[in-house]
């Protein structure tokens, strides 16, 4: 069965986003301490602090939302009794141009084509979704992406956001605490 321009379309550009959000892969900021990380000297690094728990908090967001839009494409895919990795191995195919060579039954041939332009549009939701968090965060897809290359190849970086994150986490129980005592102290002059 052939695929019209419009589908085919549809279809490489959801490939093709679907490459891009492999590059796009969460991080693990609480990856193993490299053992010499409390014997070194401060480093500085091109990205202000602020930055990188952006970055960090940009990459908590991002993927939970790519979780939720996987998700979301598994339920409607399986709506047409095909699995996300059947309709990946059908677009695959279709890319190249082999659906025809008996791979593929006339059903999730036809699922495919009903199936193109409802995961096109997630996806499309996803890459916006994506692009709004990026911007409230201060990043671009390129500057994000720049700290994400940094932050994957420099254990002293990954590190550095470990410790920016500790101490955020203290500061906001310090305020708990703070709040908790000024409302401790209010109920007992109330």
């Amino acid at each position: 069965m052939l695929l019209n321009k419009k589908t085919t379309g549809s279809i490489l550009a959801t490939l093709l986003f679907a490459f891009a959000i492999v590059a796009l892969q969460p991080v693990n900021a609480f990856a193993d301490k490299p053992e010499n990380e409390e014997n070194e000297e401060e480093k500085t690094f091109r990205f202000e602090n602020e930055s990188l728990l952006n970055f960090f908090d940009a990459n908590q967001e991002i993927s939970q939302l790519q979780r939720q839009t996987q998700e979301r494409m598994a339920e409607t895919v399986g709506q047409l009794d095909l699995t996300l990795e059947r309709f990946n191995q059908i677009a695959r195919a279709n890319q190249i141009g082999a659906l025809q060579g008996g791979a593929f039954t006339d059903e999730e041939v036809n699922a495919f084509n009903q199936l193109g332009p409802q995961i096109s549009q997630l996806q499309r939701e996803q890459q916006t979704m994506i692009t709004t968090i990026l911007e409230e965060k201060g990043f671009t897809t390129t500057s994000y992406q720049e700290v994400l290359n940094e932050y994957r190849t420099d254990q002293d970086l990954q590190a550095h956001v470990r410790e920016l994150l500790r101490e955020r986490r203290r500061q906001e129980i310090l305020e708990e605490r703070r709040k908790e005592a000024e409302e401790n102290a209010e109920q007992e002059q109330g």
